[in-house]
């Protein structure tokens, strides 16, 4: 039950007081009377998309708990990535890397501190056992006092020189990825004030769906400590009348870096006037991981985009965002690749309709849905509205 994001229709279940829904009866990733969904990967994903200057997306294409499952090879490895907006933003990070190659005043620099990495497999292991640590660690002792007097989002971005590099690679300082977090750190330890960079203007091919950051966000990351953002959000929050325990647990979540947690406050803002829109901050307090982040930014964009042309009354968080409008209708928003037909799915449906019997109702996604979770869903009267997020969704 700790999985977001094989729970579908099981938020029935985080609402039993409304609806009264028994668990599931069979793991919820587990597709009944249906084949395992296998794609290629130029089927889900645009041409362009699928090879680089440093990468190729190849094999086929699994799905597992309504994600796709990318096999990339790069070259600091072979990784994979779980769901469209995790691919976006590891391709983005390639494209950062392969910028600071190209825009570095001292190109022998970055080539020397990438080079025991590539086509070594040492980038490999790093993606697989040290998704949160850099290369190298500070000793015991003062290294732990540092630990103990910082924030720890302000020890993940780091100085204003790392920030402000960061920036320039339009990357993330808190970035988790150790192969782009050791260039920012070793390019930044070696520089005082100045910029490392030339000034030439970066072009990066769209990462899928993933939402882009505005200068004003990366204007606020480079020139503040998140630590101060956070607070800043906090105090928007709190103004905004979300309590304080959920405002605390969105803050001090893992899953989000400082900029997710902007660009999440960006969709937040978009729904100003809807009653119960703090549910977008308790879907992204539920995230247990940055992939889940992510899926959390895109539902809030789908949830701003729908408010555009359907009259939204209120929100909920019942394990999904739930969309209410003025003629009753519920929107249950998810941004999964590939929706198939889960146990999950089977008895949830069957228990909304049991207890919601009249109450017509929408499923909004922006990835596919398998034919047999189509059957399912319609025979519990719940239409299907998909979006297009960038990719060549089945």
């Amino acid at each position: 039950m700790r999985k977001r994001n094989v729970k579908m229709f099981v938020l029935i279940m985080m609402t039993g007081v409304c609806y009264g829904a028994a668990k599931p009866k069979a793991p919820a990733g587990r597709s009944q009377g249906e084949v395992s969904a296998v794609f290629r990967a130029d089927q889900v994903l645009l041409k362009e998309i699928l090879q680089g200057p440093s990468y190729r997306i190849t094999g086929r294409v699994k799905v597992e708990e309504y994600k796709y499952v990318f096999t990339v090879k790069s070259d600091f490895g072979e990784f994979t990535a779980r769901g469209r907006d995790m691919l976006g933003l590891r391709l983005r990070e390639l494209k950062s890397i392969e910028a600071a190659k190209v825009l570095a005043k001292d190109p022998h620099e970055v080539n020397g501190i990438l080079a025991p990495l590539e086509d070594t497999g040492k980038g490999l292991n790093l993606f697989i056992t040290q998704p949160l640590e850099t290369l190298g660690r500070a000793p015991k002792g003062f290294g732990l006092m540092v630990n103990q007097y910082l924030d720890p989002s302000d020890r993940r971005a780091g100085s204003l020189e790392r920030r402000k590099l960061a920036v320039d690679l339009d990357c993330d300082p808190e970035t988790t990825n150790p192969i782009l977090k050791k260039l920012l750190d070793d390019m930044s330890l070696k520089h005082g004030a100045g910029s490392l960079l030339t000034k030439t203007a970066m072009v990066f091919v769209p990462g899928l769906g993933l939402l882009p950051t505005t200068a004003e966000m990366k204007e606020a990351i480079a020139n503040n400590p998140p630590s101060e953002i956070n607070k800043q959000i906090d105090k928007e929050l709190e103004a905004a009348g979300v309590e304080k325990s959920l405002r605390s647990r969105f803050r001090k979540s893992a899953a989000f870096t400082t900029m997710q947690r902007l660009q999440l406050m960006g969709q937040f803002r978009a729904l100003n006037g809807i009653s119960g829109r703090a549910a977008l901050i308790e879907a992204a307090a539920h995230a247990y991981s940055e992939a889940e982040a992510l899926s959390v930014i895109q539902e809030g964009k789908m949830l701003a985009d729908l408010r555009l042309t359907k009259p939204i009354v209120r929100l909920e968080f019942v394990g999904l965002p739930l969309a209410v409008f003025n003629n009753g209708t519920h929107v249950f928003v998810c941004s999964y690749d590939y929706l198939t037909n889960t146990q999950a799915l089977i008895d949830g449906v069957s228990a909304f309709r049991a207890s919601k019997p009249l109450v017509p109702t929408v499923l909004l996604t922006s990835g596919g849905v398998s034919a047999a979770a189509t059957k399912t869903l319609e025979s519990a009267r719940v239409d299907v509205e998909i979006v297009e997020l960038g990719t060549r969704d089945r």
